[in-house]
């Protein structure tokens, strides 16, 4: 009798028991059932968990769909690799390879660690949008998406440690060892990897804190950093810049500078200064006094805050009118909207007190004595004399012909 040993006690237990059925020895049998219950219980498998997954999905719980959604097509997978384990170990015990016999349950063993983890990835994916979107039927409130990407990476980091660790330990390492090894190598490791580690921390520090999360609008004149903020990882921050492109930012950069969250604004500052013409100093109190009521009964503007019109100063060509309040949407948009009405009307208003907008001018005054000198073709201050002609000169050569004179003569 021939060693059939397949290195996988259930499938040895089974190929003895259907030995010489139909004339045929077991392990002939072992392949032809394995990929006939495989098929059914995929086939099986692929219709009821897609139709369990979609009833699930109109539930008001954030996890039983989200389960089924993560073990479904690594469950399907782990029936696969199972069918190939099986067939590689009876065809390793009909050819006597050993290695294959001595592995076999290693293999599968592993291959069952990365369903696990394909099916864990799945599953804290569709958690963390569940998270932040909660089914329309439940009674649950969102999560922010910062803290939602935070609770799904420090699930994910915790179960790829372990599936590491156990894979380890499946291939004969020794767990108890390499903790033992741990200070020195955790030592040498850490020297080599301080940057990262500095990143990771701060990208806990930022989870914790939360000075900004995803969608804030965030700048940093320090590192000319501005723009919205896309992800929040491990190592970096992802920043989509106004101008497009996005920057990545080391987490520890943050822990260095000062960053600015306009997002959180309860009110934004409009702060202008307007000038008029010096002739209407006579009209600045009805003009102040106006674009003050005028914004007090605006009803975008904030009354709570300071709402401030006053003329400041003598300016090099106008006086110069402050107009300090904030406005109720932060918006930057909706701001900018705003701001054009607002100092459109201010203008009005300064039309309908007789006064005008000042710009920058420039006047130049000439005594009548300039005027009659620049006719005469002489600058200021210079006479005939000086160019060397007297004015009985300066007769002669008006009284005599000139050559242009002759000609036409001619």
């Amino acid at each position: 009798m021939t060693d059939d040993r397949t290195g996988l006690a259930p499938i040895e237990s089974l190929q003895e028991s259907i030995d010489g059925t139909l004339s045929l020895p077991g392990w002939v049998w072992i392949p032809i059932v394995t990929i006939v219950v495989a098929l059914i219980l995929d086939t099986t498998l692929y219709f009821v968990l897609a139709r369990l997954e979609r009833r699930l999905s109109r539930s008001g719980h954030r996890w039983d769909d989200a389960l089924i959604h993560g073990v479904r097509r690594p469950f399907r997978l782990w029936v696969w690799l199972t069918v190939v384990t099986i067939l590689v170990s009876v065809l390793g015990a009909q050819l006597h390879i050993g290695w294959i016999e001595r592995n076999v349950s290693t293999a599968q063993g592993l291959f069952t660690l990365v369903a696990i983890g394909w099916a864990g990835i799945r599953l804290i994916a569709r958690l963390e949008k569940r998270l932040v979107f909660p089914p329309p039927a439940g009674r649950a409130r969102p999560v922010d998406p910062t803290s939602a990407s935070a609770i799904t990476k420090i699930i994910g980091a915790l179960l790829l440690t372990a599936l590491v660790l156990m894979a380890l330990q499946l291939m004969g390492f020794s767990i108890s060892s390499l903790l033992a090894l741990g200070g020195f190598g955790g030592l040498v490791i850490g020297f080599a990897t301080r940057d990262l580690i500095a990143n990771f921390f701060s990208g806990m520090v930022i989870y914790i804190d939360k000075p900004f999360v995803v969608g804030d609008w965030v700048k940093s004149t320090e590192r000319d950093i501005e723009g919205v903020v896309e992800d929040i990882g491990w190592r970096l921050t992802t920043i989509r810049t106004f101008a497009g492109p996005p920057i990545y930012v080391p987490n520890a950069v943050f822990n260095q500078i000062i960053v600015e969250n306009p997002t959180r604004m309860f009110s934004r500052r409009l702060w202008e200064t307007v000038g008029i013409h010096y002739e209407d100093i006579r009209r600045v109190r009805t003009i102040t006094g106006d674009i003050r009521r005028y914004l007090q009964a605006h009803d975008r503007i904030d009354q709570n805050e300071l709402i401030t019109v006053n003329f400041v100063t003598f300016g090099d060509y106008a006086l110069e009118l402050m107009i300090y309040a904030f406005t109720v949407p932060t918006d930057w948009q909706t701001f900018q909207e705003l701001k054009q009405e607002i100092l459109i009307r201010i203008s009005e208003i300064i039309e309908e007190n007789g006064a005008t907008l000042a710009i920058p001018t420039s006047r130049l005054r000439l005594n009548d004595a300039d005027m009659t000198l620049r006719h005469s073709g002489l600058m200021p201050g210079e006479d005939r004399d000086s160019r060397g002609l007297s004015p009985d000169r300066t007769a002669e050569q008006s009284d005599e012909p000139t050559s242009v004179d002759r000609d036409r003569k001619a």
